[in-house]
């Protein structure tokens, strides 16, 4: 033992795994140097013999393929339309299986296929463009120029001063000579002479206070206004009535003559014998309205006098029917 040296490291005996010619005594040490390459400088991105990794390359055909996929998807309703339209034709079954095909690519996202084949998806899509009509996109807005808004400060204005007190006046001196100048002076109805307004006033007042409140209390069947062909000059009150009652025909309008001192004199009836000559139905109605005017009192009113008139042409249709 005196004359060997130290004991060799066990890791000496072992062979290396590719020939050396030359060996230091670090490298024999660290046989973990030997055993696993270096892999940096395969896949540095300056080295020229750089290969690019799947990853990336299936994340970029991922990346085409979505968005072809979004390109395609406004044929998704055409197509649909399309599909529902000749389902029920036989002839066209062959057709019809294609573009259930090409409605589950671009609509299921389990029916998978690569990029090329929905690049010919794209093809055919556009061949069947015509009969599906897909709807072309509007046009983006026009955004508003500033012509458009040439008015603002006058809107501005306006605004700021529309609670004034003065706002209406101010409106109309600014802009009531140019409104004048386009459309000319306003036309206004003629002014009344005071002699006609006071002919008028007088007029109205010829009508006695019991007549008016007679006539308001009518029943509403009975429309009565004053007969413009005559005057009441002396005092005489002319009158045209109608009888609106959905129970009893169209008849002609009623004229009464209402004298000066009503009610202590009675109303006339004015006759007009042609206007009830028309037909049978109207001449009854003549008939018994002349008949019941005989069996009124001498004094009657004129709601008696139209009562009669409506008795009469009830009558009338009982006998007709």
């Amino acid at each position: 033992f005196s004359s060997s040296g130290p004991a060799p490291s066990p890791s000496s005996f072992l062979p290396s795994p590719s020939p050396q010619p030359s060996q230091s005594p670090a490298a024999a040490r660290t046989p973990q140097n030997f055993s696993v390459p270096s892999p940096g400088p395969l896949n540095t991105p300056g080295n020229p013999n750089s290969v690019m990794s799947p990853a990336s390359s299936g994340q970029s055909e991922e990346q085409q393929y979505l968005e072809k996929l979004k390109q395609l998807s406004k044929y998704i309703e055409p197509l649909r339309r399309m599909i529902n339209k000749i389902d029920k034709n036989e002839d066209r079954k062959k057709d019809l299986s294609k573009m259930k095909s090409l409605l589950d690519i671009l609509t299921d996202p389990s029916k998978r296929c690569p990029l090329k084949t929905l690049q010919k998806c794209e093809i055919a899509l556009e061949k069947l463009k015509n009969d599906m009509a897909v709807p072309t996109p509007p046009p983006p807005p026009v955004p508003p120029t500033k012509q458009q808004y040439l008015c603002q400060p006058l809107l501005d204005a306006v605004l700021a001063n529309i609670r004034s007190p003065v706002f209406n006046h101010s409106l109309y001196r600014t802009f009531m000579p140019a409104m004048t100048a386009i459309h000319g002076q306003p036309i206004t109805a003629p002014v009344a002479s005071p002699r006609k307004r006071k002919y008028e006033e007088d007029e109205r007042q010829t009508i006695p206070n019991v007549l008016q409140g007679e006539v308001a209390r009518l029943n509403p069947k009975f429309l009565v206004n004053l007969d413009p062909s005559h005057c009441s000059n002396n005092g005489t009150v002319h009158l045209i009535c109608k009888l609106d009652d959905k129970n009893l025909p169209n008849v002609p309008p009623l004229q009464l003559s209402v004298p000066a001192d009503y009610p202590d004199q009675s109303p006339l009836w004015i006759k007009n014998p042609r206007q009830y000559a028309a037909n049978p139905f109207l001449q009854s109605v003549y008939r018994y309205m002349t008949s019941k005017l005989l069996q009124l009192p001498d004094k009657h009113s004129v709601t008696a006098l139209l009562n009669t008139w409506a008795q009469s042409i009830r009558q009338a249709c009982l006998s007709a029917a």
